[in-house]
């Protein structure tokens, strides 16, 4: 099969596994033209044709910048790429702009999506690489230091997730035919000569010698996070994570001994590799059921995120990414050495007492008004004080004792009522709403007090 009758080609690999690395080698070759994490399948199949007939490529690039990462527009502007209505239409575009014969796209996030990706492409190629998991979280841990994507909750099963569903789903494809090339992590760093080679045959292309060295590699369209420092220095060699061990608790080590004992078992085949298990454990059944629950929530979330990104007004998309980003944005610059609560308080226990005091005063104002009367600016008053002078941890003590002060005396009102006991739900609700409107004004003031600290010092 001649390269200009090729169907895509696809390199996946769980995160942090060396699908980057794979990729920007492979994108060496002439005849290579591989986008990066353009993550345009993942998508419910569904909705994909309710999500072609608007402004799919412009939400694209909000999505994930993929035109401008792959130097396919300018300042925004769609102009020139009228004709790309569908992913097909974009991955011919970009190997067009590099006059290669091949196209496709590499992405962790199709580990859930091969055969969905496979019955798009009946005749395309995939490229999967597989990485020890202890390895994959040993790096997941080192990335986590600097990029807040690898330090959030519910990482490892989201790892165990992908490792499970890619192995699952590739043993379909393999069953059905489908050209499938197995790749190991560690035979691309200790072999890369022979590993990529290997490769060239699968695809039925010659080999070039420019894909053994990164030094002229394009690694524009490679996200620019910190975890892709070791790609940038152009070396092709492992990454040391001794220092990062110790960060790994012996029950995570332990399970991620057992899903590798089960991973190197059911990848024996394919890799040519002898497996012996009998003195190895692997995760029980329960252990997997509980990863695949926690994994499939993880990933329904995930795709209902990507759902709206596709389908609410940009504008609105556009206002919570900025508003997000204002809302999280490290205070850069600022002293990281916080105070203790005592060195707090004891340095601002004039504005604690004053903000106690108010509320007990408000308190008793309340008292003698009744329900009748609003009182919510007077509630926030102590809030926004401890927040705006120490920090949003002391505002959020006031927010909740506001809420529940402000609770109990509107609940006197109704504690003699014959229906109290229907009343109670509302009471709750009533009071959970009030503390998360104050709690708003705490994070808003909060971000406001960080930036007149920045302007106080001379840092803005």
């Amino acid at each position: 099969m001649g390269p200009t009758s090729l169907q895509p080609v696809f390199v996946v690999g769980v995160f942090r596994s060396g699908t980057s690395l794979l990729y920007s080698l492979l994108n060496q070759h002439p005849q290579m033209a591989l986008m990066y994490e353009c993550d345009v399948w993942c998508f419910p199949e569904a909705l994909s044709k309710m999500r072609f007939k608007g402004g799919w490529l412009q939400r694209q690039e909000f999505f994930n910048k993929v035109l401008s990462r792959h130097r396919l527009n300018f300042s925004g502007s769609l102009r020139g790429l009228e004709n790309i209505h569908t992913p097909d239409d974009l991955y011919r575009a970009f190997s067009d702009s590099k006059g290669s014969a091949f196209f496709g796209e590499k992405s962790p996030h199709y580990c859930a999506r091969l055969r969905q990706l496979a019955r798009r492409y009946p005749r395309g190629s995939f490229i999967l690489i597989w990485r020890d998991p202890i390895e994959i979280y040993r790096s997941v841990v080192h990335a986590g230091r600097k990029q807040p994507f690898f330090r959030r909750r519910g990482i490892l099963s989201r790892l165990i997730f992908n490792g499970e569903k890619m192995i699952q789903e590739a043993a379909e494809l393999d069953r059905a035919g489908v050209p499938l090339c197995h790749v190991t992590y560690a035979s691309l760093i200790d072999d890369t000569e022979k590993t990529c080679r290997r490769i060239c045959q699968f695809l039925g292309i010659e080999f070039d010698e420019k894909m053994l060295n990164l030094a002229n590699a394009d690694l524009s369209a490679v996200h620019p996070g910190p975890e892709h420092d070791h790609l940038r220095r152009r070396n092709i060699e492992r990454q040391q994570f001794a220092e990062v061990m110790e960060f790994i608790g012996p029950s995570v080590l332990k399970k991620l001994q057992r899903f590798g004992v089960r991973w190197r078992r059911l990848q024996s085949q394919w890799l040519g590799n002898q497996f012996n298990s009998s003195n190895l454990s692997e995760p029980s059944l329960m252990e997997r059921f509980y990863y695949k629950m926690m994994g499939s929530i993880i990933y329904s979330i995930g795709v209902g995120k990507r759902v709206l990104f596709e389908f609410l007004p940009l504008t609105w998309l556009q206002s919570y990414r900025q508003t997000k980003k204002w809302f999280l944005a490290q205070p850069s610059g600022l002293s990281a050495n916080q105070p203790s609560n005592r060195e707090q308080f004891a340095a601002h226990w004039i504005t604690i007492l004053t903000s106690c005091v108010i509320l007990l005063g408000l308190s008793a104002i309340h008292l003698k008004t009744g329900p009748s009367v609003m009182l919510l600016p007077f509630y926030l008053i102590p809030t926004a004080m401890l927040t705006l002078i120490i920090n949003s941890r002391w505002g959020t003590l006031a927010a909740v004792a506001s809420a529940v002060t402000w609770t109990a005396l509107t609940s006197l009102w109704v504690f003699d009522h014959p229906n109290f006991r229907l009343h109670f739900g509302f009471i709750l609700w009533n009071g959970t709403m009030r503390f998360l409107v104050l709690q708003f004004v705490v994070v808003l003031l909060n971000r406001i007090r960080i930036e007149t600290m920045k302007v106080a010092s001379g840092r803005v």
